[in-house]
């Protein structure tokens, strides 16, 4: 398994994601939606309490200023639609735990918001007022600056309230002059607040890519794309965990290229890198479940994980790499094993992983990699319990 890079799309866009995307380039989207909420969570708190604090001051104003018949109608009806409404919503920000849906409801609460300065206005210029909308110029400043939203989310809110608002002063009658201005100075608004807010979320997206790409680079072998080996000491560290709780098996097979020095002797160290790097390639294709990973090891030596397999299955799988290596069919001269390059395979499982430790399993896979050897190389070996808990047959005869 590669790792390799994946790049989320630099362009906000207007429109839902498409059917047509790719599974990972949805998992993608949804990954950098969970950033930019926690991105912009501090900024829509500071947007969602200024609106209250406004609310609150308006509503002052209305009680000092303007006529009782109005304020008894105003107050109660800005309670239900703006304060509680936005209270809610600030509340969430701080109490919900899956916030993937907490947009939806800032959206929700922001165009109800500005409906409800809408009716205000209205009622203000039955009373004989002038028609002005302060409130839906603020919300619609909020909207797409200071809430949170993506591009797709503050469009849905901010032109429909801009119709909301031309089709209000259509039914009132509004003079010709006052509409004009409204239009004009709100028309731009959400021009300005459209641009901006492209602005804002592809300079979010841009960072979301850039730090994602450089920890994939932190993980990653730089001749081969596989993960280094950091990364697989971590992976086998958390699947431990998992197999535990799961009571599952784990796998590591070892794979080392058969008389590398030779062949870098013989070839050079530029087609020695190149044969790390097919041969990583070939060992890749065929680990492909989502818990199982290939990393490089060491200089010519490679790493697999594999989790919850059966013992034939790890036989099989192990032998199956030793033949996909011979099938490159590179070219090896100076192989005491093979005219062409090949790789010898420790394979160790655990049957619990309480049972043994993830040192312990990774040391086994290496006796049966000196086993491999040992038989002759271009061949897989898996771990036998009777060599003993740290020795294989080979170095058990060494020893004595």
């Amino acid at each position: 398994m590669l790792n390799q890079p994946t790049h989320l799309p630099l362009t906000p866009s207007f429109l839902p994601n498409s059917s047509a995307m790719t599974d990972e380039a949805k998992a993608l989207e949804k990954e950098f939606r969970r950033y930019y909420i926690e991105r912009m969570l501090p900024v829509a708190r500071a947007g969602i309490g200024l609106g209250l604090l406004l609310v609150v001051a308006i509503c002052l104003f209305d009680m000092l200023l303007m006529p009782q018949a109005f304020v008894e109608k105003a107050i109660p009806m800005r309670l239900t639609t703006m304060l509680i409404p936005m209270s809610a919503a600030l509340s969430a920000t701080f109490l919900a735990r899956e916030r993937v849906w907490l947009p939806y409801l800032i959206a929700f609460v922001a165009f109800l918001v500005g409906v409800s300065a809408l009716v205000f206005g209205a009622m203000v210029h039955r009373a004989g007022e002038q028609l002005v909308f302060w409130g839906v110029i603020f919300t619609t400043f909020n909207v797409y600056l200071l809430l949170g939203l993506t591009l797709r989310q503050s469009v849905s809110v901010g032109w429909p309230i801009f119709v909301a608002y031309v089709c209000t002063g259509i039914v009132l009658g509004a003079p010709l002059q006052t509409m004009a201005y409204g239009i004009l100075f709100l028309g731009v608004s959400n021009l300005v607040g459209t641009y901006a807010n492209y602005l804002l979320e592809r300079d979010a997206r841009e960072i979301f890519d850039n730090k994602r790409e450089l920890t994939r680079l932190a993980h990653t072998d730089g001749l081969t794309g596989l993960f280094n080996r950091r990364t697989f000491d971590q992976h086998l560290r958390q699947l431990w965990k998992q197999a535990r709780r799961d009571d599952a098996t784990i796998a590591v097979v070892v794979a080392d290229i058969d008389h590398f020095k030779l062949f870098n002797d013989c070839y050079g160290h530029q087609m020695g890198d190149e044969c790390i790097k097919a041969v990583a390639d070939a060992l890749a294709e065929d680990v492909s479940r989502p818990l199982d990973i290939v990393a490089r090891y060491g200089g010519e030596e490679y790493v697999i994980v594999l989790y919850d397999p059966t013992v034939s299955f790890l036989e099989s799988f192990s032998r199956s790499l030793c033949q996909k290596v011979i099938d490159l069919d590179i070219e090896h001269k100076a192989s005491e094993a093979e005219h062409r390059v090949s790789v010898s395979i420790g394979a160790a499982m655990t049957e619990s992983p309480d049972s043994i430790s993830a040192e312990q399993l990774i040391r086994q896979a290496d006796d049966a990699l000196y086993e491999a050897k040992d038989q002759g190389r271009n061949r897989a070996i898996v771990y036998r319990t009777e060599w003993g808990q740290q020795t294989t047959a080979h170095l058990a005869a060494v020893l004595l």
